[in-house]
């Protein structure tokens, strides 16, 4: 030993004396290379961490009705290559295997009537397949994340979920890159960040860490460069519990940091996004199908106002006119328009023989993301507005190209006329040159059953009033329900004409459908019409303001209040809105009796100020207005820097504390303590007090790390004896004590043969081993520079090394 410590090397076993080349021997390895256990842990690990990420997609979808089949199909796909993997001449033909399950299951699970045996694919199910995935395709396309619960859906998330599997599968034991395999977790994960507004979720993030770590700890054990051996063949190389620590500190400081850190949750592109707005605050997006919508927003309160009217307005985003193509969209903005929102007058507008009725609502959107801005009918005048904003007064619509209306306040001035059924019933529709054509245009496919069923139930009505009200009450009558599932489970969601056919027939739907019915209708019987997007009339509040001599009533809308209607034309009056839709809104006063009456609620407010105001509201009584009416208060900062500094204090010692959990572990069994996750046992030694081999393999380990944490330079091609100089030479002694112990006891255990209940060489006791083990750790230490001595404690270079 002596000599060992001197620099004369001396031939151990396994060592080539003939090239001079020292090489480290392999630990002996006890057991029968058998992959029979190996191969079920390294599928389990793989499944374990697909269905564990998959949870993440609970956002996407109603309800969780996928995860069983789901289940089944990834099962299927693991289960091949496992089999495959009980022979290794056979091993390389996994991902083939994995291919076969993945498509068995699919078969098994959507098309057993298209398959022999009920698995086996056809050319009929490979149709079937390609008509499903169309039909989730389609579903996607005009949905907002949560969709709803459909086979098609199921499909499409089984077949993704299967083929990660699949992927995972080659690139962590196949290709033995398991480092690699997060692609597969990533792509499950990626749909739910970027479609969603809790994005990946905490669950789903945690769940799809642990199953990482779990595959990378697997196929680190079973599976080392690809070869499956195992558990007898298994030792444990330190890897695993640095990873999990490092993995479980990385994993819950991303659960902790977007609750703390605003970036997370606010800014232009935050987690779930959709890469469109901030996160929290609600979106109507008029360019997608509105059922998404509907099925997407929540209770939460999207704008709040005060008006001076008694009742809540219907507040109009955008309108929807062009009837001629497969979706129906907003007409293009022309940013020439005048940007001045002052003195605007709605084009075309009632007749100055029609008394009006002049409202002042103040706005507040603080949850609220839209490039349309909100307001009710007939706007003359809109101020305090940030951002540059664009006015058509052929629609009566406001948008930006460049704002949006988060955060907004904002003052609004509109005239309404005074409608009854009495004003109504006398006045005609458009004549040609009045209106852009586009108000009364038909495509040249519309079906027969919408011509049809407008003419049956107009019957004898002359007026176009009167045929008016004839839509209205017929889509409004018993033979016609309310929901937002029916269209999507058979198969006539969205707008168009094909759409509008099927709903007439099926007579159920939402306002998308009963609005765009009466339009429709109305164009067939001459009577100029639109479909206006926005927010129904909300709920009143408790809130009340003063303004220019008038008291404010205060009203909000949430996400369900998101809402269509028809508008129609009529000559002298302008653009009057309808209520078709069942159970959504209110029916108009001027559609239901002789009596003539201001607006109400389901069209405009039915109460009027005293006279005009006659000056713009200051701008502190604008924002005492708004402030009644719910907006936000300042949040709370020191929440936030407590979360960010307990967050990075935690990051920061993270490695400090596993070092330290990792030293007392291994030295406490080298003293014969009881141990946890060695993996490795004795050698029958623990009983009489001797060092067993596991014992002596974990001192050596830890005299290498404490070395490398204060600066020592490990090479793994160097045998045992000469990292003994290397380190005896960083103590400053020629023949330090305890060193040689520590030595002989490795060479012996990695080595040696052992007998029956000892070591053949006689082993030493655990208390004279670790002692030896304290001491040389504690000279490591007073040798060390003050700079050494902070790195070893705080960023242990051992850490995310394997010496």
């Amino acid at each position: 030993m002596s000599k060992l410590l001197s620099g004369r090397a001396t031939p151990e076993p396994g060592h080539d004396v003939g090239r001079g080349i020292p090489s480290e021997p392999a630990p002996k390895l006890l057991g029968r290379p058998q992959t029979g256990p190996a191969r079920w842990v390294l599928a389990a690990s793989v499944f374990a961490a697909v269905m564990g990420t998959s949870l993440s997609l609970r956002g996407l979808v109603v309800d969780f009705s996928w995860f069983p089949p789901a289940t089944l199909v990834v099962a299927c796909t693991l289960l091949f290559p496992a089999l495959l993997r009980r022979r290794l001449p056979l091993s390389p033909f996994a991902p083939v295997g994995a291919l076969l399950g993945w498509l068995l299951g699919l078969t098994l699970v959507f098309f057993p009537g298209t398959a022999l045996l009920g698995f086996v694919p056809t050319p009929a199910t490979v149709g079937a397949a390609l008509e499903l995935a169309s039909r989730a395709s389609t579903l996607i396309m005009t949905n907002n994340a949560p969709v709803p619960s459909a086979p098609a859906i199921f499909f499409l998330i089984c077949a993704g979920l299967g083929f990660a599997a699949l992927l995972i599968d080659t690139i962590a034991i196949t290709v033995a890159m398991p480092a690699a395999s997060a692609l597969g977790l990533v792509l499950i994960m990626l749909p739910a960040a970027l479609t969603t507004k809790a994005g990946v979720g905490t669950v789903g993030f945690m769940a799809a860490g642990a199953g990482y770590l779990l595959v990378l700890g697997c196929c680190n054990w079973y599976a080392p460069e690809g070869k499956i051996r195992s558990a007898s063949m298994v030792q444990p190389t330190g890897i695993l519990s640095r990873a999990m620590a490092l993995g479980a500190a990385v994993v819950l400081l991303t659960a902790l940091l977007p609750a703390a850190i605003p970036g997370f949750t606010q800014g232009s592109f935050p987690q779930g996004s959709r890469l469109n707005g901030p996160s929290g605050v609600s979106e109507l997006d008029p360019m997608i199908s509105l059922g998404a919508n509907l099925r997407q927003q929540s209770n939460e309160v999207a704008l709040t106002y005060l008006s001076n009217s008694t009742s809540a307005h219907y507040m109009r985003l955008s309108t929807l006119e062009d009837f001629t193509g497969k979706i129906w969209q907003p007409a293009s903005f022309d940013n020439s328009l005048d940007p001045g929102l002052g003195q605007l007058s709605p084009a075309p507008a009632a007749g100055a023989s029609v008394p009006s009725l002049d409202t002042l609502t103040v706005i507040s959107t603080p949850n609220l993301a839209s490039e349309w801005l909100p307001a009710p009918l007939s706007v003359t005048d809109v101020s305090g507005l940030d951002g540059s904003w664009l006015w058509d007064p052929e629609r009566q619509t406001i948008r930006s190209s460049t704002s949006s209306t988060a955060g907004q306040q904002y003052t609004v001035r509109s005239k309404m006329p005074r409608l009854s059924r009495a004003v109504l019933s006398t006045a005609s529709a458009a004549s040609g040159a009045e209106l852009d054509p586009v108000f009364s245009a038909l495509p040249a496919n519309v079906p027969p059953i919408v011509g049809t069923t407008a003419r049956e139930v107009a019957g004898d009505q002359q007026s176009p009033y009167a045929q008016a009200v004839a839509l209205q009450d017929y889509l409004r009558s018993g033979a016609f329900t309310y929901s937002l599932d029916t269209p999507v489970q058979d198969g006539y969601d969205g707008s168009g004409m094909d759409v509008l056919a099927k709903f007439l027939d099926v007579k159920s739907g939402y306002c998308i459908h009963f609005s765009a019915a009466m339009a429709v209708m109305a164009r067939e019987l001459g009577i100029p019409s639109r479909i206006a997007v926005g927010y129904a009339p909300g709920a009143s509040t408790s809130a009340r303001a003063e303004l220019d001599g008038q008291t404010l009533n205060g009203f909000q809308a949430t996400g369900r209040d998101a809402h269509a209607w028809p508008e129609l034309y009529f000559q002298g009056l302008g653009w009057v809105p309808f209520e078709p839709t069942p159970a959504r809104g209110s029916v108009p006063d001027y559609t239901q009796d002789d009596t003539a009456a201001a607006p109400q609620a389901s069209a405009e407010p039915t109460v009027a100020a005293s006279a005009t105001p006659t000056s713009t509201p200051s701008a502190t009584a604008t924002a005492a207005a708004v402030a009644a009416g719910g907006a936000s208060s300042t949040t709370n900062r020191w929440p936030l820097v407590s979360g960010v500094s307990a967050a990075l204090l935690l990051l920061l010692a993270t490695p400090a504390l596993a070092r330290m959990v990792v030293r007392r572990r291994r030295l406490g069994q080298v003293r014969g303590s009881p141990r946890w996750g060695s993996g490795l046992g004795g050698s029958g030694l623990a009983d009489t007090g001797l060092a067993g081999t596991a014992d002596a393999l974990v001192a050596w380990r830890e005299l290498v790390a404490t070395a490398v944490d204060y600066g020592y330079d490990y090479d793994p091609a160097l045998t045992p004896a000469r990292h003994a100089e290397k380190i005896s030479r960083m103590l400053g002694r020629s023949d330090p004590g305890g060193l040689a112990l520590v030595l002989s006891s490795y060479e012996q255990a990695a080595y040696g043969k052992a007998e029956s209940g000892k070591n053949s060489n006689g082993a030493p006791g655990n208390d004279e081993l670790a002692d030896a083990l304290e001491t040389l750790l504690a000279r490591l230490k007073t040798t060390a520079t003050p700079w050494q001595r902070f790195r070893a404690t705080f960023l242990p270079p051992s850490f995310l090394t394997r010496p």
